[in-house]
């Protein structure tokens, strides 16, 4: 990075080239680590929109927001986060959930034919796949920063430190 460069160059070549770069390799191989960038940025973009970045942990209210934006139930939000950050962010792979109260068992799936927007699909009355196409969930982040410059400023100002 050169010294000097604007948030959004920064913000391009930390963040957007490598994920276009991860694009390249073979059989989607780098999806997680794409997904694992995304799911960050998704959480610093909602925190940014409401004013929760430097909220407490367990704070919902950027999940409300998240959800609502994607045109989730905040209960389907819930288990996208818990399957996919949750797991990526932890084990450096989604995981499986199980909804104790409702004895629901949550799994991923992802394909290339899926959405940006995961979608929770009903196998049978105790089973569900959340499915998701990473890159196109990747692409839908990056282009909420990239079309929200308010948000974009509160998500990156203090935290993008100048190249030297």
């Amino acid at each position: 990075m050169r010294p000097g460069a604007s948030l959004m160059e920064r913000f391009d070549g930390w963040f957007i080239k490598p994920i276009e770069k991860l694009k390249e390799m073979p059989e989607g191989d780098g999806g997680f680590l794409a997904l694992s960038a995304a799911l960050f940025l998704c959480e610093r973009y909602y925190r940014a929109l409401t004013d929760t970045l430097n909220g407490k942990r367990d704070d919902e209210k950027f999940k409300i927001a998240a959800a609502k934006d994607l045109g989730l139930s905040l209960e389907d939000f819930n288990c996208f986060w818990i399957v996919y950050r949750n797991g990526v962010q932890h084990q450096g792979t989604p995981k499986k959930y199980i909804d104790k109260k409702n004895q629901i068992k949550y799994f991923f799936h992802i394909d290339d034919e899926f959405s940006g927007i995961p979608e929770i699909h009903k196998i049978n009355s105790y089973k569900r796949e959340i499915r998701l196409n990473v890159w196109k969930f990747a692409d839908l982040i990056i282009n909420k920063f990239k079309t929200n410059e308010a948000v974009f400023r509160k998500a990156v100002s203090r935290t993008f430190p100048e190249v030297k």
